[in-house]
């Protein structure tokens, strides 16, 4: 009886362990000529697992800066997984990402749908353009003078709380004391992302600018409440589920042993039912108000009422919370990352700093306590700043994966790829390649101005940041209005300095960019107004 579950042991290891070897060897796809990425790459998906876990070790490079710099000695293709290569040059990203390309989205995007379908993991085209048209009208540029009124309430609430962390003025060549790092830059960044999105999107406050911090309260079944800080829990869910999902035949399996062996994992996913808690009630609270007869002008309505005819769209309560998961996650991750990162290099260059607060003084009256959007919302050179922190530093920098179609090769990059094959560029690796991008390591926002349309349209064409094609991001038009109005309404109003001029930003990637801290001095400017008073 022993010997036999013994043998029956032996053989399954074996057959394990074997039959990857067999395939690598067999090689149906003529991908063993490509350089791996790590010794697993060939063998199993559990290679990209590795990638994304190694982000837990406090030393180890950001994962895309860690592949583009594989591709930088490998090559321009490399092997991530068995039937995975990634490209190192923009000339793929048309190919994968274009408008015209008929590639679609593989298995992790799929495997992430048990918790509801929503527009960024949709893997039927029909079924994203059905939801797409539902709800693309909400989410149209002509909505920004309806969601601005919001915005600058949420300015002025800003504003009021930074004032109260102003320090006294840096004399000029100090450094400041470590005391007077009073704003956290990358906190207030994420919270008003956050917080702006939640109120065009759900018309709710949640209250994070106010108390500033990310702490809401989530109510229990018997009355009682539980706190969380949302970011924490967002990314403490996320970042577990980065580290199993590629291997997706596995992921549920991988799920229920990590959470018995691993504290991380375990807490995880303690986190990822307070996050989607925190989604229903969100969710809940406002289709009770939808049901009370409250009108709401927002993201959410179209999911209520189409507004083409009238009638309740079928799109599920699972599907209706899942498409706030991502529109959260795209608040924090996406367009408060974003904030983040763009007020970091402007700092930290001062030559971009002088330029981009004087474009900004030259559009505003030293009266303008919040920065109108009428006033901004052409301002080339504050843009500029903000589209080459994304390139730098997009908050989705990693590989998104795309299958090319069965039965045939796909060009890509002018490099025939058997079909169904996993293929990605990643937007950390396309938005440096230096044959777009000209010095493409160093922050220059005047290579956004350039004369000339055919440089900025080929720079245009693989910037990454909103994705591309059919599947772009549809909150872009939520994200600039936020974008400009935080940036030009802090550059205007205050003074900035870093701990020293050498100081960088921590990040650590997941599925995501996040960046950590910026503890930052903050201090008011003195701004002369027409009548020689000093606002």
């Amino acid at each position: 009886m022993y010997m036999f579950i013994g043998i029956s042991l032996l053989a399954l290891v074996l057959v394990t362990a074997i039959r990857p070897l067999f395939d690598y060897f067999r090689d149906v796809r003529g991908l063993r000529k490509y350089p791996r990425q790590n010794f697993l790459s060939g063998l199993t998906a559990l290679a990209y697992n590795w990638e994304m876990g190694m982000a837990r070790r406090p030393s180890a490079k950001l994962r895309t800066r860690r592949l583009y710099e594989a591709h930088q000695a490998k090559g321009p293709i490399i092997r991530v997984a068995p039937d995975w290569l990634s490209f190192g040059t923009a000339a793929a990203v048309k190919d994968i990402y274009g408008h015209k390309s008929p590639l679609a989205k593989n298995e992790v995007y799929a495997a992430l749908q048990g918790e509801g379908q929503h527009l960024a993991n949709m893997t039927d085209k029909a079924f994203h353009s059905r939801r797409r048209h539902l709800v693309a009208a909400s989410y149209a540029p002509k909505n920004i003078e309806a969601w601005q009124p919001k915005t600058a309430d949420l300015a002025r609430v800003l504003v009021a709380n930074l004032d109260d962390l102003c320090t006294a003025p840096l004399p000029k060549g100090q450094l400041p004391a470590p005391r007077d790092l009073k704003f956290d830059g990358c906190l207030w960044g994420l919270i008003f992302g956050c917080e702006g999105v939640c109120q065009i999107g759900m018309s709710t406050k949640l209250g994070f600018i106010q108390q500033g911090s990310d702490l809401f309260e989530l109510r229990n079944p018997d009355g009682s409440t539980q706190k969380i800080n949302l970011i924490q829990t967002l990314h403490g869910y996320y970042g577990p589920v980065a580290t199993l999902v590629w291997d997706t035949k596995n992921f549920e399996k991988l799920k229920f042993v990590a959470g018995l062996f691993s504290k991380w994992y375990s807490k995880g996913w303690e986190h990822g039912v307070e996050w989607r808690r925190f989604l229903t009630q969100l969710v809940q609270d406002r289709e009770e108000r939808f049901h009370a007869g409250e009108e709401l002008d927002d993201l959410f309505q179209p999911m209520l009422v189409d507004r083409r005819t009238g009638e309740r769209p079928e799109v599920s309560l699972t599907d209706r919370i899942a498409e706030m998961d991502q529109m959260f996650a795209g608040a924090i991750d996406g367009t408060g990352s974003s904030m983040v990162n763009t007020l970091y290099y402007i700092i930290k260059h001062p030559e971009v700093y002088k330029r981009v607060r004087a474009e900004i003084d030259a559009a505003l009256s030293p009266d303008d306590v919040i920065a109108p959007w009428d006033k901004v919302k052409t301002l080339p050179f504050l843009k500029a700043c903000i589209d080459e922190a994304g390139r730098l530093a997009p908050g989705v920098a990693g590989d998104l994966p795309r299958k090319t179609p069965p039965g045939k090769d796909y060009m890509v990059a002018g490099v025939p790829v058997p079909g169904n094959t996993n293929v990605s560029i990643s937007a950390y690796t396309a938005q440096r390649d230096p044959d777009i991008f000209p010095d493409p390591h160093t922050f220059k926002p005047e290579r956004w101005l350039i004369k000339g349309e055919d440089q900025l349209k080929r720079m245009l064409d693989v910037y990454l940041v909103f994705t591309m094609g059919s599947r772009m991001c549809m909150g872009k038009s939520v994200t600039v209005l936020l974008q400009s109005t935080y940036l030009a309404t802090l550059l205007h109003r205050y003074d900035f300095a870093l701990a020293h001029p050498d100081w960088e930003l921590p990040k650590i990637e997941f599925f995501n960019m996040w960046p950590q801290s910026m503890p930052i001095k903050i201090w008011r400017r003195e701004l002369e107004t027409p009548n020689g008073v000093t606002a």
